[in-house]
């Protein structure tokens, strides 16, 4: 029986319930997750993990920068990576700091929906 492709996702939220919520919902559908609390541990968890992380699931409300920056940082690393950015308000900042971005979900978010998301940024309709 071949192997089932596994995915990586790189989890950014600063809110511990949140992040741990998120993480146990991608687990159980067999993703691996890496945990990141504010942009600098995101940034150096990515550097450190570059080839194997195949998607960015990003809360835009970080409190060491915004997460726009947080996407700038990570294009210019790998212009090609798949991000999905969730946020609690609504967003009104340019719209071109969301250009190329897999999709962006409010807060609260419906595990149907981001499981949708995830699937379609990575290919697995």
């Amino acid at each position: 029986m071949p192997q089932k492709p596994t995915w990586t996702i790189l989890l950014i939220d600063a809110h511990r319930m949140s992040r741990n919520t998120l993480k146990s919902q991608f687990e159980y559908y067999q993703y691996i997750v890496l945990p990141a609390v504010d942009a600098r541990s995101a940034v150096q968890t990515f550097q450190q993990n570059q080839r194997t992380v195949d998607l960015v699931v990003l809360d835009l409300e970080l409190e060491d920068a915004p997460g726009t920056k947080v996407v700038e940082i990570l294009r210019k690393l790998s212009p090609e990576l798949k991000i999905i950015a969730i946020t609690d308000h609504s967003v009104t900042e340019d719209p071109q700091a969301f250009e190329g971005i897999a999709g962006l979900l409010r807060k609260p978010i419906r595990t149907d929906r981001l499981l949708a998301l995830v699937g379609r940024a990575l290919g697995r309709t």
